[in-house]
């Protein structure tokens, strides 16, 4: 993948070897099936968020090319099909989600690091996640999807976000704005902590493909804004 987020589907499936082996192995040994293998809540973590990463690559990868994951199934098929083993159990990409990841870890930052193959998705992380590095590289997803602007605008009293926080919005707190100021860029967080009773607005979610070119095709400026070439 590229540094701006954008993968090559149509490379991977041309060799992907490398990739299934590794999804051979997650579904041979999870944290549920083999935990003295996963001997902390971060290794359990990091788990999971690679698996879902790996599982969402070679799914799409199988089925490429297409514009969207949402061309991959009625109704969310492609999220909601029993596709994906993990430590011997079949799983959907949705029940990883809501079930595992959400519901047994409480860890809000997860939603800027798994990545479901979309425009308006968090860009995917060029490392592999590891519980010697896990709190550095979730803090360091939190900072770069908060501080883009396709992510958090502020006009005035207006605030535009993701989708993401709209969706999730339990996960966040209490308090949503007390927990982006928490990874806001400075003139943000500044702008954030001078607001009084704010009216919040979401993006549109881009579902296109997050393959290579895309974002320079993308509708939105914000989103085509993160492939020019900075100076």
């Amino acid at each position: 993948m590229s540094e701006i987020g954008e993968v090559d589907y149509a490379g991977i499936k041309a060799q992907r070897a490398d990739l299934d082996e590794y999804v051979r192995r997650l579904g041979e040994a999870s944290p549920a099936n083999r935990p003295e293998l996963f001997p902390s809540r971060a290794h359990e973590l990091a788990y999971w968020i690679n698996a879902y990463n790996a599982f969402v690559t070679q799914g799409v990868a199988g089925n490429y090319p297409t514009r969207s994951v949402r061309d991959l199934g009625v109704l969310y098929g492609f999220f909601r099909r029993k596709d994906y083993t993990a430590g011997g159990v079949q799983m959907s990409l949705q029940y990883l989600e809501n079930e595992i990841l959400r519901k047994k870890y409480h860890e809000p930052r997860i939603h800027f690091a798994i990545v479901c193959a979309s425009l308006s998705c968090p860009l995917l992380s060029r490392d592999a996640y590891t519980a010697e590095n896990l709190e550095a590289q979730l803090d360091r997803q939190a900072r770069a999807f908060i501080g883009q602007r396709r992510n958090l605008t502020i006009n005035g009293r207006e605030i535009t976000l993701s989708e993401i926080f709209k969706w999730y919005k339990e996960d966040f707190g209490p308090d949503l704005l007390l927990y982006l100021r928490r990874y806001a860029a400075e003139a943000d967080r500044r702008a954030l902590e001078a607001l009084q009773q704010p009216r919040i607005k979401y993006y549109d979610y881009d579902w296109s493909i997050n393959d290579p070119g895309s974002r320079s095709r993308a509708k939105s400026p914000l989103e085509r804004e993160i492939a020019r070439p900075r100076t």
